[in-house]
């Protein structure tokens, strides 16, 4: 392996730009080659960030000696581009969710694991500085015994929205709406935060847009650690973007309104306060609700440079397949619990 980590992007939408732009501003990664199913989007990619297009994956794979590939196609379709990366001895980023499916999951990481790469999934909260700081104090125990933890993700979005890219809200190839798109970040968060789920109860339905799958969701959770709380989400409730998160416990409670903390309070003295996070919250800046375009790629930087250190230092990555898969497999119980009208309990290898 070279000085620089040679490093590809399937997938010339809005996320691979995203991609790409965090690549050719590392100095430790060089992006080779893009590819997409239709060679012109690849190929204006390419011009755009000097680097060679392809249609077709497999022969990417084959003819470009690649560190890293990105994987930023629509949900459904990432098992086959996987599998090709893996069998060329590729390491693997893929865009959230892992996939949409829990049989798909499973065979991507199988996958992974026989061949011996790497594989993460993009969940870049998890690298901002007020998360982390939630995390570990957490992990030292701050807030006592965790009772309640609420994740919220009023996201909305448009007609337009879906009718601009036709694998939105689809079953196959989105594999759910609010949640599994939009929200599965905040589920991510939350049991990243609070553990483990034992069991959901949920409702869903489609409430404003000509849609397959649901526009909004509500769901009780029951933690394995004795911890109840909710998650939420729709693209329905105009307008604009508001995510929340909730951590409360019997000595401390936390309160996280998109990036920036409102409440932060703990029985025992915690060296961060809020006072410490004003240096470190970024800016939440308003983004056109028929948009997937994300303003600030900060986050996506250190998700890729942790990817790219794991692959140097042969460690796993931060947010590693099998980690991934727990969110997934979350949301999907809450599908099942809202299609059944029963409750759920994890983990699902028994029902899918």
């Amino acid at each position: 392996m070279t000085d620089k980590i040679r490093m590809a992007v399937v997938g010339c939408g809005a996320i691979g730009n995203i991609h790409a732009e965090v690549i050719v501003g590392l100095q430790n990664a060089q992006l080779v080659a893009v590819s997409d199913v239709k060679l012109e989007n690849a190929q204006k990619f390419a011009g755009q960030y000097g680097c060679n297009a392809y249609a077709d994956f497999k022969e990417m794979f084959r003819q470009e000696k690649i560190d890293i590939v990105c994987i930023c196609t629509p949900s459904g379709m990432r098992l086959d581009i996987c599998r090709a990366a893996a069998e060329d001895g590729v390491n693997i980023l893929v865009e959230k969710p892992l996939d949409i499916t829990y049989e798909h999951t499973e065979k991507i990481i199988n996958t992974c694991n026989s061949a011996g790469v790497k594989l993460g999934c993009v969940f870049q909260l998890r690298f901002l500085p007020v998360f982390r700081c939630l995390k570990k104090a957490v992990e030292e125990g701050r807030f006592g015994r965790l009772i309640l933890g609420n994740a919220s993700t009023i996201c909305y979005r448009s007609d337009d929205y879906y009718k601009d890219g036709a694998w939105r809200g689809t079953v196959a190839l989105d594999g759910g709406g609010a949640l599994m798109n939009q929200g599965i970040h905040n589920v991510d968060l939350l049991r990243w935060i609070m553990g483990d789920v034992k069991s959901v109860s949920a409702y869903k339905n489609t409430l404003t847009h000509d849609i397959k799958v649901e526009d909004t969701t509500v769901s009780s959770i029951e933690f394995v650690n004795g911890a109840i709380g909710t998650i939420e989400a729709s693209t329905s409730v105009y307008y604009g973007i508001d995510k929340k998160l909730e951590i409360f416990g019997s000595e401390g409670s936390v309160i996280i309104n998109g990036v920036e903390p409102v409440m932060w309070q703990f029985k025992k003295p915690f060296n961060e306060s809020l006072d410490t996070f004003k240096n470190l919250v970024f800016i939440h800046k308003t983004q056109n609700p028929t948009s997937p375009l994300i303003d600030d790629i900060w986050a996506h930087q250190q998700q890729l440079l942790d990817m790219i250190e794991a692959v140097k230092d042969n460690r796993p990555p931060a947010v590693s397949g099998r980690d991934a898969q727990k969110s997934v497999e979350l949301v999907l119980a809450i599908y099942e619990s809202a299609r059944t009208g029963q409750r759920v309990y994890l983990p699902l290898t028994k029902l899918f």
